[in-house]
Order: C-alpha cells, then sequence, then structure tokens
C-alpha cells in the first residue's frame, strides 16, 4: 500500500485543532454532550399534577361560563303578557315567572311594610297586585307599566316594575305601546 505523505492520515487529529497544553482547559476531560432523561419519579408526578389542575381551572371556568349564560338567557326569555292575557291564562301559567303590561288603576296605590300594593289593569281584566321593594320613582297611577314575577294565589306578586319603554323597544312594540297608551288615556279620561 502506498501512503501518499502530501495527503494527511483522516485518523490523526490535526494538531492545530489541539489544546494548547498550557490553556487552562488542556487539562479538563472533554464535554460530555450526551441527553439526558430527567428523573422519572418526580418529573411524571409534577406533570400530571399540573395537567390535572389546568384542566379542572378550565372545567370550572367552562362551567361558570355556562351559568352565567344560563341565567342571562333564561331572564331574556321571560314571556310577556298583558293583564286579560295573564288572567286567562292563570292556569297554565302557575307559578312561573313572567312579564306583564298594564296600566295602575288610579286610587289604588298602597304602601306596604316590604313595598307596595295596587291594582293593574288591562282591557277588561284587572288584577290585585303585590310588589316587593321601593317602586320606581316615577311609578303613578294612570301610566303603563310592566311587571316582573308571578302568580300566588288571586295577586300578581311582583319585584321588579318598570314603567319606560326606550326608543328600541318603543320601536320593536310600536303596536302594543299605542294599545297600553290608549288603554292608560281611556282609564284617565283624556284623549290621545
Amino acid at each position: 500500500m502506498d501512503v501518499n505523505p502530501s495527503v494527511p492520515d483522516p485518523s490523526v487529529p490535526d494538531p492545530s485543532l489541539l489544546d494548547d497544553e498550557e490553556s487552562p482547559d488542556a487539562a479538563t476531560p472533554a464535554l460530555d454532550v450526551t441527553p439526558r432523561s430527567s428523573p422519572a419519579a418526580s418529573t411524571g408526578n409534577s406533570k400530571s399534577l399540573r395537567t390535572y389542575v389546568a384542566m379542572g381551572a378550565v372545567l370550572a371556568l367552562v362551567g361558570i361560563m355556562g351559568l352565567v349564560l344560563f341565567k342571562g338567557l333564561n331572564n331574556a326569555a321571560l314571556f310577556y303578557y298583558n293583564v286579560d292575557e295573564a288572567v286567562a291564562q292563570r292556569q297554565d301559567l302557575g307559578d312561573q315567572r313572567f312579564r306583564m303590561q298594564g296600566n295602575v288603576v288610579d286610587g289604588t296605590i298602597k304602601k306596604t311594610d316590604g313595598g307596595v300594593s295596587f291594582v293593574i289593569a288591562y282591557g277588561d281584566k284587572k288584577l290585585n297586585v303585590v310588589n316587593s321593594g321601593a317602586p320606581p320613582e316615577l311609578f303613578n297611577a294612570k301610566i303603563p307599566v310592566i311587571l316582573e314575577g308571578e302568580f300566588s294565589g288571586d295577586e300578581f306578586h311582583s319585584d321588579q316594575i318598570l314603567i319606560r319603554h326606550d326608543s328600541t323597544y318603543d320601536e320593536k312594540n310600536a303596536d302594543r305601546v299605542k294599545k297600553a297608551q290608549a288603554d292608560a288615556d281611556l282609564r284617565s279620561g283624556s284623549s290621545g
């Protein structure tokens, strides 16, 4: 076998790449760069615990959001009746919550220990109302109101009185607003 002296032997390292014997790292053993795995016992438990905590937090957040959404939609979905419609459907409505529109009958407003009682009317029907809590500041007789509550015996128990409609409501329910105002005008003896 012929060996050419001008071609270096690949098995012999190039002396220019070797550490200088006088350099501080010359006596240090070569750097080990092989990958190492962490102890399985501590990391495995820690990762699984963090995973369970994260999943629990996500489930709790989803549950809370679902509850808030359900409550919000449930309140928004309360059905709306005029007094005459609610009285006609009293048996079907039972004790479920709903909204009812009518006009406060003049001379029937009385303060109670827990709020106010009065008679509300619409069309040819009248209904006794017991409201818990303070009524709105502008609450008065002969005006259209919307009550939120449920039947209790022969009375309607309310915990919220709404007396003004915003322009969006007026636009969407123009017929209802006109009928309620006409009923209120009829009861107060004024015209239009």
